[in-house]
């Protein structure tokens, strides 16, 4: 009779065991699940607000005090449309001298520079292409900050989706390009531009 209430004794505390073993797995996987998901949301949200605000993506950058030294090489193609919605390409400009400038109106160091670059572009007019690539602000944004300001020898192109600056891999606002007359990239500055640091990459491109 003993042996008989141990026996069932036992099998008692091993469906116990086995019920206490399945309720801790379940509670594992809700837990694991629930970190997942969790986790995927918290990317989609992430993925949404760079979308969204495309500052938190391209971020400025702080002055650079010396030219970076580049070994020439042809500058990548390019196809955007300016604030009137019409096709400008890099490849338009080949035989003069370019400077891209990528910008953005939320970027002050961008801001602080563009009356030097208009300046410069005006002074070297039929030597010297700027294309201001704006970085994903819209065509209205953009429009009213051109026409709060006086640049009108600056070309103003939109790269909604950034994908030209993906495609220099631009790490931050502003950067700038120089290219010369035979399409060959030859410098390129991160940071805001001074005028010593201007006129030393447009020398590079045969400004003078």
């Amino acid at each position: 009779m003993r042996n008989r209430l141990f026996t069932n004794r036992k099998f008692i505390i091993d469906i116990l065991m086995v019920v206490v073993i399945a309720a801790m797995a379940v509670l594992v996987y809700y837990r694991v699940d629930q970190m997942i998901d969790n986790q995927k949301e918290s990317e989609e949200a992430a993925a949404e607000s760079t979308q969204n605000n495309p500052q938190e993506e391209m971020t400025q950058t702080p002055h650079e005090q010396e030219p970076t030294e580049l070994e020439a090489k042809p500058a990548l193609a390019f196809n955007l449309v300016n604030l009137d919605g019409e096709s400008v390409a890099l490849s338009d400009f080949l035989g003069n001298a370019v400077m891209v400038n990528f910008w953005a109106t939320w970027c002050p160091p961008c801001r602080a520079e563009m009356p030097l670059i208009q300046e410069y572009a005006a002074a070297n007019q039929g030597q010297l292409v700027v294309l201001a690539i704006n970085a994903g602000e819209e065509n209205h944004t953009v429009q009213d900050f051109v026409d709060s300001q006086n640049f009108e020898d600056v070309n103003f192109l939109l790269d909604l989706t950034n994908s030209v600056a993906d495609l220099y891999r631009v790490p931050g606002l502003p950067t700038s390009l120089f290219i010369d007359a035979e399409g060959l990239l030859q410098g390129i500055h991160i940071g805001e531009l001074d005028e010593d640091l201007l006129t030393t990459y447009l020398a590079g491109i045969g400004v003078k």
